[in-house]
């Protein structure tokens, strides 16, 4: 009786590391076999490489088809974050063992974000979140005309945490003028919100 209660402890501890360990590498397999459409500029091997680099406490630098640079930046259990190119970053993170959130946010030089949802095989879902709209940022006495102006071309820069289901929302400000910019520094916000499902 003894030995069958120490062999059942033993399984129940095997199966529970083989659980952490497939949580720590779910999202760097998704990672890897992620379709050519999504990472164009990246090879299989290129992000093979990157991992491999990344898990070695190496610098995860690859050249790309464009013969720039991409480098993994963060890879950890639920998270990573990408720079493809000077101009454009990537973020993934694991909301649950079935769907992750992936945030692209282009430079150029004032950020913007695009924000899409996938299952674990990449096919694309329809869930969404809504961005703040403009006046979400904007304390009361910012004055009329800067609101317009930046309502005119709303830029909002959108970024994951590596530690929680948590997107941040920041609105841009580089589009207006330098007079513009002083007369709101100080009264705008970012704003927070929880991806995690209803």
């Amino acid at each position: 009786m003894r030995f069958l209660v120490l062999l059942l402890s033993f399984a129940s501890m095997f199966n529970v590391q083989c659980s952490m360990l497939n949580a720590q590498t779910r999202i760097r397999d998704i990672y890897a076999e992620a379709p050519d459409s999504i990472f164009p500029l990246l090879t299989k091997n290129n992000r093979l490489d990157q991992i491999d680099f990344r898990e070695n406490n190496m610098k995860a630098e690859v050249k790309n088809r464009f013969e720039d640079h991409s480098e993994l930046l963060v890879l950890n259990e639920r998270y990573l974050k990408l720079q493809l190119s000077k101009h454009c970053f990537v973020e993934m993170r694991m909301l649950n063992d079935s769907t992750f959130c992936m945030v692209q946010t282009y430079n150029a030089p004032a950020s913007d974000s695009r924000i899409r949802f996938f299952d674990v095989a990449w096919n694309e879902l329809a869930r969404t979140i809504e961005r703040p709209a403009v006046d979400d940022f904007l304390s009361e006495d910012v004055d009329t005309d800067v609101r317009l102006s930046l309502q005119a071309l709303p830029l909002i820069k959108a970024s994951l945490s590596e530690n929680d289901d948590t997107i941040t929302f920041e609105l841009q400000t580089s589009e207006l003028t330098r007079e513009q910019r002083k007369t709101i520094e100080g009264k705008t916000r970012e704003i927070s919100r929880s991806l995690s499902q209803p």
